[in-house]
């Protein structure tokens, strides 16, 4: 079936030439345009036709008009930028709470293990783990390696292979929680102190504490979450 031809408006095709000459002249946001008169000469418009497609232009965010200074290229970019970047951040923000979800699960099994299966000796190594993460914490300095070598030794701990196998599989995901993710500079402060108390529990061998101490630990991860991106 055949297309009617489709007539162009005077004002589309004034904004698709001064959108052209943006992108021939490689112009950046900031950079300054034709004035209006040189504009009207150049596509041989009027003064009207002109001021109506400067503020569509305007609207879009594709020019700036300064009054007394002129036309300059606008800050749609940047903008959309800026938009794709919180984007991103909300996606990231949901899939960290979902791996928490996996972690809630999995790690409630695997405490369960370690007060089961762990020996003495080898709680006394996780021991030494906890005593310098704790330790960092109260300096203040950075303890993230410190904090994910405590998980991955309770992981170990589990003594359950294909448990330990599954879990391990998942560090792209996991070790999402200690590389600064959605760019906190100190993230998840409060869940630290869980470290010793959930430490103490299998010492214990408590498997209610334990499992206790690790969901709150892991609350405090979801709220840091929840309250940065908000």
């Amino acid at each position: 079936m055949y297309q009617p031809i489709k007539r162009v408006s005077l004002q589309t095709e004034i904004i698709r030439y001064i959108q052209d000459y943006i992108k021939n002249n490689q112009l950046q946001p900031g950079d300054k345009l034709p004035s209006q008169g040189q504009l009207m000469d150049m596509m041989q418009v009027s003064r009207t036709s002109l001021r109506e497609a400067v503020k569509t232009l305007e609207a879009k965010g594709v020019i700036d008009v300064c009054n007394g200074k002129g036309l300059y290229v606008g800050d749609k970019e940047k903008e959309q930028h800026m938009f794709d970047a919180l984007l991103g951040i909300m996606k990231e923000k949901e899939l960290l709470l979902e791996i928490l979800e996996v972690r809630r699960f999995m790690e409630e099994q695997i405490v369960s293990m370690v007060i089961q299966k762990a020996t003495d000796e080898e709680l006394k190594e996780l021991g030494e783990i906890v005593d310098c993460l704790m330790e960092k914490v109260r300096r203040g300095v950075r303890q993230t390696e410190t904090d994910k070598a405590f998980h991955y030794k309770v992981y170990e701990l589990c003594h359950n292979r294909v448990m330990h196998s599954v879990i391990c599989s998942l560090r792209e995901y996991t070790d999402r929680f200690w590389k600064f993710p959605l760019g906190m500079k100190d993230p998840f402060a409060k869940s630290m102190p869980y470290h010793e108390k959930l430490y103490n529990a299998l010492c214990a061998r408590d498997v209610k504490q334990a499992q206790k101490m690790n969901n709150k630990l892991l609350d405090y991860v979801v709220e840091d979450i929840i309250k940065y991106v908000a």
